[in-house]
């Protein structure tokens, strides 16, 4: 008869199982934590108002549309993101750090010029209403001015 002892397979911890024992708990409490800082950002991206009036245009956040003089504009989703910022506080600066943090944030790689590409693209589409235009404050941000 043959005797067969197998070796016990697992993972080699420490001495007191300290280091790779609280590796799950660290991971649970990780999870939860990033779960509860998502669930507490999504409100103030999805506004209770998706209907906004600038001027003589109508913005549907919700559709990712401007209504111009009876004429619907489509924007994309980054361009949609950046005027709904805009139209949550018109007339003010706002700082440009914050609208690349707001909008490339979950992407992880912000380019410098890629704000000032969508701001080009936005301007070029409001640009049936004189009355509305996003103005560059000189080394603070960008702000949407609406005129009466």
């Amino acid at each position: 008869m043959i005797n067969i002892k197998f070796k016990p397979t697992g993972i080699h911890t420490t001495k007191n199982s300290y280091l790779l024992g609280s590796l799950p708990i660290l991971a649970i409490v990780g999870f939860i934590f990033l779960r509860s800082v998502k669930s507490r950002k999504t409100p103030a991206k999805d506004q209770s108002t998706t209907l906004f009036t600038l001027g003589s245009v109508l913005f549907n956040a919700k559709e990712r549309q401007l209504i111009i003089h009876d004429r619907t504009i489509d924007l994309t989703g980054t361009e949609a993101r950046l005027l709904l910022i805009f139209a949550s506080s018109p007339n003010e600066t706002i700082m440009r750090s914050r609208l690349q943090k707001e909008i490339w944030e979950d992407e992880g790689v912000i380019v410098g010029r890629s704000l000032d590409m969508f701001i080009s693209k936005l301007r070029k589409k409001l640009e049936l209403d004189p009355r509305i235009n996003i103005v560059v404050v000189r080394g603070k941000g960008y702000k949407l001015e609406i005129s009466a």
